[in-house]
């Protein structure tokens, strides 16, 4: 019995510390100024025997004072407690919460870089992925105080891996970071499970000196639900004189790369700002989903209208921008980051003053910029082009690296904060270069190089032939791999991420595929035709059919697959993205048996007397089957028809 009791209460006990932090979370952390107080929320009660924040650069965590009430912490931060971006750890770790609370004094401007619609995990050959890293080391060097993601941070919500990636490369960043989530993040997942698992709430709001920051969830289909809405005018009511910025996925308000100025005066306005005055689109600036709640859409604007709302943030419309300007409200719609779409790829970056002025800066296009970061156990590597970096970059990464090692461009270390709880360690670098590579610690590469699979397996010329590689290296990781010369980066079709390359298919073609500091492995696209060497001993005295003659003079359909020396056959050096240069084909010749005078190249035989006789054979057993069947047929076969 005494068993059973001491088992229930360790079972208590488990219980009772099965809890998660749910507010505040690296996705919308807390904002604190030293010698203040800020609340933590738990999913569940649990005993609290301390509240700390962590940091790299501190030797030891600093502890906080608390209180609590029920699920609820309230804890105060010493007044001397620099300024900076802290882990939240209750009861020395057994909650944790990376970059949750912001220690800050912001009462001057604040500078805002917006990433939106990362789409992690969407197919590209230049995935999106790449994209993110490039902006978070933008984000992570520019002159920004906080970084905004407007939704679509997973191209599918209900995809676990797009999470685990999209959080792993965007805590890189160490500036407080908030974000909401789009449509994208509620497909397969409409409660938003995972999105709340690994970023945060959707619905929020934070108070950051004199601003007041709300995030909203336009949802799947792109509208405010009427909750949303109540929420968002009790926060304007209780905080009438900050200067409000909104954040929420689908634009308000849109029209493609344009600037436009316009005037709200009531719901009546609603159908004159949906319709084109030239007739020559389908809607004028109103974003068209939030009609669907139209009342919403209404009590939204006059909301914003009336409490003088400064600046809304949207994303959603990938290949354009658009400003829109409403009784003083700035509505601004950036373009994707990541996404579908080469050939447009940016961000924005504004400053909002206390005053309630706005500046959005001139958007910048990155479609030719990105930038690839992977780490082993001995080393991370950082590979760039890009013209937009800034000259210093600080990053987090989970490892202690000694040392550094530049391949392109010029890099130094200026310094490297270990945190005190060994999460990971802060490292500043100025760097140098527009195609940069460098390694940060014990660089010693050791990948391994792996066909998964060639389609088509057995192409003909004219076919586009796609090979997916895999390609691995516990030590420093992989930031490409070369084919024939070419630099292939990886495309992200599964957490693993694997290496595609394509090209037209026309003739039997040799790659070669290897990650840097590797051993190339060689592949053997279509079947070599192989010249049999010419035999030298005389032919012998038996009869030579006809038959062997039109076997060894006539080639075959598929030649069969005879390794010879690949020279000369290799395709160049550096082939084309999407072609490589066609290689020799040895043109097909007969064998010294075959014949006493062989052709220079392969020359139809002439037509066999044999195939005459029997064509002349079959033409008159056809005239006689002819003649037969026009006989009369007798009376019995008239009646059996």
């Amino acid at each position: 019995m005494k068993k059973l009791f001491s088992l229930s209460i360790l079972l208590l006990v488990a219980l009772l510390s099965a809890a998660s932090i749910v507010d505040p979370r690296w996705g919308t952390p807390a904002y604190v100024t030293p010698g203040g107080a800020f609340n933590i929320t738990l999913d569940a009660a649990v005993a609290i025997k301390s509240v700390a924040l962590a940091a790299p650069g501190l030797e030891k965590p600093i502890e906080l004072n608390y209180a609590t009430s029920g699920n609820v912490i309230t804890a105060k931060v010493p007044p001397g407690t620099p300024l900076g971006v802290y882990d939240l750890v209750i009861n020395e770790g057994e909650l944790y919460e990376p970059k949750a609370v912001w220690v800050g004094n912001v009462t001057g401007p604040l500078r805002i870089i917006q990433l939106t619609d990362i789409h992690v995990g969407v197919e590209l050959d230049m995935a999106s992925l790449y994209r993110l890293i490039h902006g978070a080391l933008v984000a992570s060097g520019g002159p920004y105080d906080v970084v905004f993601f407007t939704g679509d941070l997973a191209d599918v919500g209900g995809q676990v891996w797009h999470y685990t990636l999209f959080t792993k490369y965007a805590a890189t960043i160490p500036k407080p970071v908030f974000a909401i989530p789009g449509n994208h993040d509620h497909a397969g997942d409409d409660p938003l499970t995972n999105y709340q698992k690994f970023v945060g709430r959707p619905v929020w709001y934070r108070v950051i000196g004199p601003y007041l920051i709300i995030g909203l969830d336009s949802g799947f289909d792109g509208y405010l639900r009427d909750d949303q809405v109540k929420m968002y005018e009790e926060v304007l009511k209780r905080y009438p004189d900050k200067v409000k910025i909104v954040l929420i996925h689908h634009p308000p308000f849109y029209l493609q790369d344009s600037y436009v100025v316009e005037t709200y005066r009531g719901p009546q306005d609603v159908d004159r700002l949906n319709k084109d005055p030239t007739g020559r689109r389908s809607y004028y600036i109103v974003y068209t989903s939030y009609l669907q709640n139209r009342p919403a859409f209404e009590k939204f604007l006059d909301l914003t209208i009336r409490y003088k709302v400064a600046l809304v943030m949207a994303g959603h419309v990938h290949s354009g921008n658009s400003t829109i300007v409403i009784n003083g409200t700035y509505f601004v719609t950036t373009r994707t980051l990541g996404g579908s779409i080469d050939t447009s790829h940016g961000f924005r970056t504004y400053v909002v003053y206390p005053d309630g002025r706005v500046e959005v800066d001139k958007e910048l296009w990155t479609f030719k910029n990105f930038t690839v970061l992977t780490w082993g156990t001995k080393a991370a590597q950082i590979y760039a082009e890009s013209s937009l970096l800034p000259p210093t970059i600080t990053i987090d990464l989970p490892g202690e690296f000694a040392g550094l090692k530049v391949f392109n461009g010029t890099a130094e270390l200026v310094k490297a904060e270990r945190h005190p709880l060994g999460k990971y360690t802060r490292y500043t670098l100025k760097i140098a270069g527009k195609r940069l590579w460098l390694a940060l610690g014990d660089y010693q590469p050791s990948p391994t190089v792996e066909v998964v699979r060639i389609l088509p397996r057995s192409p003909t010329p004219g076919d586009v032939v796609t090979v997916t590689i895999r390609a691995t290296d516990p030590n420093v990781g992989v930031p490409f791999i070369t084919v024939n010369g070419q630099r292939i980066l990886a495309s992200y079709l599964e957490e693993q991420p694997v290496y595609i390359y394509k090209f037209k298919y026309t003739a039997p073609t040799t790659l070669q595929a290897a990650a840097p500091s590797g051993k190339p492995l060689s592949l053997q696209i279509g079947q070599p035709t192989t010249t049999t060497p010419p035999t030298p001993t005389p032919p012998p005295t038996t009869t030579t059919t006809p038959q062997t003659t039109t076997v060894t003079t006539t080639p075959s359909a598929t030649p069969t697959a005879t390794p010879t020396t690949q020279t000369a056959t290799s395709p160049t050096a550096t082939p084309s993205a999407t072609a490589p240069p066609a290689t020799t084909q040895p043109t097909p010749a007969p064998t010294a048996a075959a014949t006493a005078t062989p052709a220079p190249s392969y020359q139809p035989s002439a037509f066999p007397v044999e195939a005459v006789i029997l064509l002349v054979i079959a033409v008159a057993g056809a005239a006689v089957i002819a003649v037969t069947a026009r006989k009369k047929p007798t009376s019995e076969e008239a009646k059996t028809r």
